[in-house]
């Protein structure tokens, strides 16, 4: 399985091109528009959070991947979005764009990494991959 992660910095609907020519299996976007900004489904499935339409975390699905949110999703760890990826095995997949989080220094970067992470400890029993923008 090729997994890929690229922080696109906004506009992905006039990038994407670039980085299927990786092929990818899976593709983790940080700063990614909303999916309903697209004009072209050039993708089998595909989860999107943010807050803002312009800039949010999408998981891209190719050759018939299936994702869906796993059921431990929590919205208090921003950006930090545990999916189930199922293909001829199910496995676990843990994308993340991490943030400043100004009002609680200890939820910055990598702080709120480390808190989603003890949150999702019981995903870390089965297989999984963590994969994204960790800043």
């Amino acid at each position: 399985m090729r997994i890929i992660t690229w922080n696109c910095n906004m506009a992905f609907r006039k990038k994407y091109k670039q980085i299927l020519t990786y092929e990818p299996d899976l593709l983790i976007v940080p700063e990614c528009e909303s999916p309903d900004k697209f004009n072209t489904k050039f993708y089998d499935d595909v989860l999107w959070i943010g807050d803002n339409k312009n800039k949010g975390l999408a998981i891209f699905g190719f050759n018939d991947l299936e994702i869906t949110i796993h059921e431990s999703y929590c919205k208090d760890y921003k950006y930090i979005f545990p999916v189930t990826v199922n293909d001829n095995e199910t496995m676990n997949l843990i994308a993340i764009w991490s943030q400043n989080n100004k009002e609680d220094p200890r939820r910055r970067y990598i702080g709120e990494i480390w808190q989603s992470l003890n949150y999702y400890k019981d995903i870390l029993r089965s297989p999984t991959i963590i994969a994204g923008d960790f800043n």
